[in-house]
């Protein structure tokens, strides 16, 4: 097989479409899937002349005909806006003057100076000849093996300070120890980054009612100012707090994303109240102990006083739950919280008494303790959150 470099511009290869000597559609291709969502952002590429990835061709034998193996979707978006099928979007991230200047502006309607420089943008082409009846197919194949990234790894390609921030507090983390024999994963596919991202965006919102997604990272990434100083330090010294958990363990712990979250926003709410340093550590080996063997404790010193194995069963149960399945709802967010401090109030109550929230938190722990099997679930514990506003405020 054979593969022969040319660079045509966007004008030779909408001729070749519009004559059928460039098949956008040969039996081997799947149909045209691009929204324009997506296709408009292949044009303004264009616009801003960024480089488009290499389109791949196959010359059929003995004729001057090609189709395409690679780059359906960019040359059919390039074809159907040519055909003004859609219109340009200037509002596309970065803001760039000249091209908002065409926002809703459809082929049509643009000017000759502007279409000639579409129309000049050359892209990569291989065209592939000599070749083995095979050898496209398995090309195609190869070519087409998902790589699928990450949301952390996706915003890493944004330079703002937000992200560098984010950055700095992970190498911080690392430096710190944190790691998969530490905490039970690493910062493979930008982990940490993620959990640090999501976190900063918790303190910044001041509450855990609002739910952060990935598209909310990525709309603070492109923001041109960063996280403020005093979050910054903040998370550090969460972080620093969680390390001093996790050394304190003589098993390391088995948590994930979701579980590293709702330490560090514990963590966050146990510094602002001034609970003692000590305690906290002492919670986290007593809570993750419990979270991992509840099954099995029996031991009544293993239990908080009063706190019935019916009881303590189902809140880990809901716990887990709510840590490996639906895990971004704001509803497992606050669950989660609400059951590290319902167990803290349970094991240290003289703790609490400034706390007006907390010592409401112990009250309808006990009551519901109290009704034994019916007392927990997740629609008793919602209504407590509605009751206490539970997550309103950090």
């Amino acid at each position: 097989m054979h593969l022969t470099p040319s660079d045509p511009d966007i004008a030779t290869l909408y001729r070749k479409i519009r004559a059928e000597r460039l098949d956008l559609q040969p039996n081997f291709q799947r149909g045209e899937v691009w929204g324009k969502g997506k296709k408009q952002r292949l044009v303004d590429s264009v616009l801003r002349g960024w480089h488009i990835p290499p389109i791949h061709v196959i010359q059929v034998p003995n004729s001057e005909r090609q189709e395409v193996l690679d780059g359906q979707q960019r040359l059919a978006a390039i074809r159907d806006f040519m055909q003004n099928s859609f219109p340009i979007n200037g509002e596309q991230e970065p803001i760039e003057r000249s091209i908002l200047e065409l926002d809703g502006l459809f082929w049509e309607d643009l000017s000759e100076e502007i279409r000639g420089k579409f129309e000049d943008f050359t892209i990569r082409v291989l065209t592939i000849s000599d070749y083995k009846p095979r050898e496209p197919g398995e090309l195609f194949y190869r070519l087409n093996q998902p790589t699928n990234l990450t949301s952390a790894e996706q915003r890493n390609a944004y330079f703002g300070e937000a992200r560098q921030q984010v950055k700095n507090l992970t190498e911080f983390m690392e430096e710190s120890g944190f790691s998969r024999e530490l905490m039970g994963f690493s910062n493979s596919r930008m982990a940490y980054d993620d959990i640090l991202a999501k976190f900063l965006l918790t303190l910044e919102s001041g509450a855990l009612t609002k739910k952060i997604t990935a598209n909310t990272v990525t709309s603070r990434y492109r923001e041109s100012t960063g996280f403020s100083n005093d979050m910054i330090q903040a998370s550090m010294k969460c972080l620093q707090n969680l390390g001093d958990c996790l050394a304190s363990r003589e098993y390391p712990s088995k948590l994930n994303k979701a579980t590293i979250s709702s330490w560090l926003i514990f963590i966050y709410r146990a510094i602002r109240i001034g609970l003692k340093p000590y305690t906290v550590v002492e919670f986290f080996s007593q809570f993750e102990y419990l979270r991992e063997n509840h099954e099995y404790v029996i031991q009544k010193d293993s239990i908080p006083t009063g706190m019935t194995h019916a009881f303590l069963l189902k809140v880990m149960q809901i716990y887990q739950d709510r840590a490996s399945s639906r895990v971004a709802d704001t509803s497992s967010v606050i669950f989660r919280d609400m059951i590290l401090w319902g167990m803290y109030v349970s094991f240290y109550p003289e703790e609490i008494w400034q706390d007006k929230s907390l010592l409401e938190l112990h009250k309808n722990f006990y009551y519901l303790n109290s009704k034994h099997d019916q007392g927990i679930s997740e629609g008793s514990l919602s209504k407590v959150a509605r009751d206490l506003r539970w997550g309103d405020e950090l």
